[in-house]
């Protein structure tokens, strides 16, 4: 828990209340009413420890992502595997991550007493980032920290940019951490072939987890897949023993006959996505290339303010490194949430006099700032 110190991330409703909450990027459609059965029916099984081995969830994923069990970590939530990697790091070399990109790594990083290099991103290339990761010098380096789609951005890697980077780390003894935690409802859920990365390059690991894909935020299950079992006890090592529920196990097993739910959400959220990046364009909002199920904004006008006083919390992304104020990233809902929340914003740029800056990257230039 925090103590004394403001969350860094989306999803605060607890300090922010709001009527409707696009800044935590989940399944629109929320829980599978399976998987809520299943964590209702293992409360009677809570006088009892949970498994610490994972045994069944550990072997139900291996068989669905077609691993070996050997080479799946289950964790309390993907926030803990990337604690346990980052303490799992033979030696205090720097890492490198990319800007802007998931504050936990850095923090986690910092807690493991390792510093952090920056590979900036820029917003005049959209937050691209493939040519840059080819390009990045790794010299020095002990790891390497991608997210893709990265987050908050939206843009995915290349599967041949993910080959490329994989064997360059390998080659320089580096270990490269790749989240992709958002994939299952990307444009491009099977962008990537997670047995062949985990049999060719045992320096890679793969961060995956329920929250987002099976609207599981509150539950807390993560899990990762590495060729090198070895690492892999070595990073079980950094956690408590007991660390995935009894709920959390059966949960994640449930979710795991619910295979379809990602693709129902799928349906949705890339017509959605584009319906909004339209029409926040055409109220003259910069809105970033994205293949996820979320947007990143900017505009000059106090979006984020306004759009909360309105009953919307979104996130706003002024603490990511490399960004700052008037960046926010608004989750893809459910298209009458998705339309209210237009609703809103038209209001807060009719209000102000549409002054924010135009345009779509990819779609049309827009303007620099």
């Amino acid at each position: 828990m925090l103590i004394g110190k403001k969350s860094p991330h989306g999803g605060d409703i607890y300090t922010q209340p709001a009527a409707c909450d696009f800044s935590a990027n989940v399944n629109p459609f929320g829980m599978p009413a399976g998987v809520q059965a299943a964590v209702a029916a293992a409360a009677a099984e809570c006088a009892r420890y949970p498994d610490p081995y994972c045994g069944a969830l550990r072997a139900a994923i291996a068989a669905a992502e077609g691993v070996g069990p050997e080479q799946v970590l289950c964790g309390n939530g993907a926030a803990e595997l990337i604690y346990q990697f980052s303490y799992a790091l033979p030696d205090k070399r720097p890492a490198l991550i990319l800007a802007p990109t998931f504050s936990e790594y850095e923090t986690a990083l910092g807690a493991a007493g390792i510093k952090a290099g920056y590979l900036a991103l820029s917003a005049s290339e959209g937050f691209r980032a493939d040519e840059r990761l080819l390009a990045a010098p790794l010299d020095g380096y002990g790891a390497l920290f991608v997210c893709s789609p990265n987050n908050p951005t939206g843009l995915m890697l290349e599967r041949e940019t993910l080959e490329k980077l994989a064997k360059r780390c390998c080659e320089a003894g580096v270990r490269l951490f790749a989240d992709l935690c958002f994939t299952d409802l990307s444009d491009q859920p099977d962008a990537y072939d997670l047995p062949a990365l985990c049999r060719e390059f045992p320096a890679v690991f793969l961060l995956k987890a329920f929250t987002k894909s099976y609207g599981m935020a509150g539950v807390r299950l993560g899990y990762g897949v590495c060729g090198d079992s070895a690492f892999l006890e070595k990073m079980s090592e950094k956690a408590p023993c007991w660390n995935v529920s009894t709920l959390a196990q059966q949960a994640g097993l449930a979710a795991l006959q619910e295979r379809d739910w990602p693709a129902k959400a799928r349906a949705l959220l890339g017509p959605e996505r584009r319906r909004m990046a339209t029409a926040f364009q055409e109220m003259g909002v910069t809105v970033f290339d994205s293949r996820a199920n979320f947007l990143l904004l900017y505009s000059k006008l106090p979006l984020w303010e306004q759009l909360f006083a309105r009953g919307f919390l979104t996130r706003d992304c002024s603490n990511y490194r490399g960004l700052g104020p008037g960046y926010l990233r608004v989750a893809v809902r459910l298209p009458e949430e998705n339309s209210l929340l237009l609703s809103a914003a038209r209001e807060v740029t009719r209000e102000y006099g549409g002054t924010g800056v135009r345009g779509v990257r990819g779609v049309r230039e827009y303007d620099a700032f």
